[in-house]
């Protein structure tokens, strides 16, 4: 996809604000959330795109139009001399304000398909907090988005131990 539409990772950042917006049954929206969400299960469980979940792609893409394509020069100087050339630059604007959720949305689609254009997607789910997240490269086994949610469940397991062993000490 040239030129990039949408900011490197976008699509994590909407993907764990979904429960914090209020979206209308039937939808734009909606069908959006849920595409981002199906696309996302589908890398992270390594299936990769269907041809359902293209058609789908290709359907929300005609029913919402949300990018125009702008040409413009690379110096906004004059140019001194015949022999010197203007280098033209192609690039996108997304038609709606970037507080429209259908915009945020849209941007979202784009940066996950982008990515997983760009290399081979890895994506996972937190144990603690259920946030998606892409994990490093070097790391074999990863389970939480971050050192505190790995804190955090650690501290639960050590707690929940615990208290088990007290009700066990207190039976016996």
């Amino acid at each position: 996809m040239s030129p990039s539409l949408s900011r490197e990772n976008f699509f994590l950042t909407v993907i764990n604000e979904f429960k914090h917006h209020q979206v209308k049954t039937g939808s734009l929206e909606q069908k959006l959330q849920e595409l981002i969400l199906d696309i996302a299960q589908a890398v992270e469980n390594k299936l990769g795109l269907n041809s359902a979940i293209i058609q789908r792609i290709n359907g929300v893409f005609k029913e919402y139009q949300a990018v125009q394509l702008k040409v413009g020069l690379a110096s906004e100087r004059g140019l001194s001399s015949v022999d010197e050339q203007q280098q033209i630059l192609l690039y996108t604007e997304f038609i709606d304000e970037p507080d429209q959720l259908r915009r945020v949305y849209m941007e979202a689609l784009i940066s996950l398909l982008e990515a997983m254009e760009k290399n081979r997607l890895d994506l996972q789910r937190c144990f603690q907090c259920d946030h998606w997240f892409i994990p490093y490269q070097r790391a074999q086994i990863t389970k939480f988005c971050s050192s505190k949610c790995r804190n955090r469940y650690n501290y639960l397991i050590k707690k929940r131990d615990m208290q088990d062993s007290r009700i066990m000490a207190a039976r016996g």
